[in-house]
This record gives structure tokens, C-alpha cells and sequence, in this order.
């Protein structure tokens, strides 16, 4: 979607049209999911930030602005949600310690044993869960959301040149381990 046809979208949802919203989350609706699932790293709770998202986006779209970057906009609203969500289940887990007898901490639902058997039948999702956190955020913003380093770069409020070096060095490491995968 060019930012034409989404400032078309973002007035149509300014004069209460659902379909504006509707068509924004046909195209944008597995990138806001990616984004904040590579955060997150559980499928429920991105499933629900997704749905908050558009949501909020209903609420917020008479603050974008017209002639900006929309996509750019779109992952750093839903950046910010996944963040706050963090957050607050920090918080949370932290309240729940103090108030614990002996401090004994409470285990956290195990969502792992669900991420695992994904990560098991996907290759590459495997292969980007070796990347570090940071290499991992910039190939997906890159590759899923389609940004340009530019862009990535003002998202994460780094210099143009760490994010551009560290894509390249994300990308070199999942070229060695897809050549890895493959030679096994």
C-alpha cells in the first residue's frame, strides 16, 4: 500500500468508514502481528496487541500525519504497545514475587513448549532465533514491514550506519547457518 492509498484509508477511518480500517488490516495486519510477536515471543499475547493495535489505530488515526511515512508510524505505534506490555508484566511478576510467601517466584504460564514446536517446524524462524535481539528487530522491520534503513533508524533511534552494519551482519549469519542446515 503507498502512503497515498493509506492517507485515503486513514480519512476514510477519520469519518467513521470501518472499511478504511478493514483494508489497512487485510495489508498490514501480519506485519503488525510479526513485529510485535518478535518482542513478545508469545502467540497469544501478540494476537492480542495485534488486536488492540487496530483498535487504538480506529482511535488515533486523526493524529497521523499526512505526507509522513506511514509504515513507519503503524510499527512504532505497535512497537510501543508490545514494549508497555513488557512492561507491565514485569511489573506484575514483580508484584507478585513481593507478595509471595518466602518470595518464592511464581512461575510464568510456559509458552515456550508452543514456541518451540513452531521454531522446530520453521527453518528460518529458527535461524533468526539466532541472531540477537537487536539483528533479529532490523531484519524483520527490513524484510516484514518493508521499512528502509532510514527508517529502521529513526524507529529504534539508531545512527543509519549500526543499523545498516548489523542487517548485514544478521543477513551473513543466516546465510552460514541455512548453509549449515543444509549440508546436515
Amino acid at each position: 500500500m503507498t502512503d497515498r492509498q493509506f492517507e485515503r484509508r486513514i480519512a476514510m477511518i477519520q469519518q467513521g468508514d470501518k472499511q478504511g480500517l478493514r483494508e489497512i488490516y487485510d495489508e498490514y495486519g501480519k506485519t503488525i502481528y510479526q513485529c510485535v510477536f518478535q518482542i513478545l515471543h508469545n502467540p497469544q499475547d501478540a494476537e492480542d496487541i495485534t488486536s488492540e493495535f487496530f483498535l487504538k489505530l480506529w482511535k488515533v488515526a486523526d493524529t497521523y500525519c499526512f505526507g509522513g511515512k506511514h509504515k513507519r508510524w503503524l510499527v512504532t505505534i505497535a512497537r510501543n504497545m508490545a514494549l508497555d506490555l513488557l512492561k507491565k508484566q514485569k511489573h506484575e511478576q514483580l508484584t507478585l514475587n513481593e507478595d509471595t510467601e518466602e518470595g518464592a517466584a511464581i512461575e510464568p504460564a510456559d509458552s515456550v513448549s508452543t514456541e518451540n514446536t513452531v521454531v522446530e517446524k520453521m527453518a528460518v524462524t529458527e535461524a533468526l532465533e539466532r541472531l540477537d535481539e537487536s539483528e533479529r528487530e532490523i531484519v524483520n522491520m527490513k524484510i516484514l514491514a518493508d521499512m528502509t534503513f532510514k527508517d529502521i533508524a529513526a524507529v529504534l533511534g539508531k545512527p543509519l550506519g549500526t543499523v545498516t552494519w548489523k542487517y548485514r551482519n544478521a543477513i551473513s549469519k543466516l546465510r552460514k547457518i541455512v548453509g549449515e542446515v543444509q549440508s546436515v
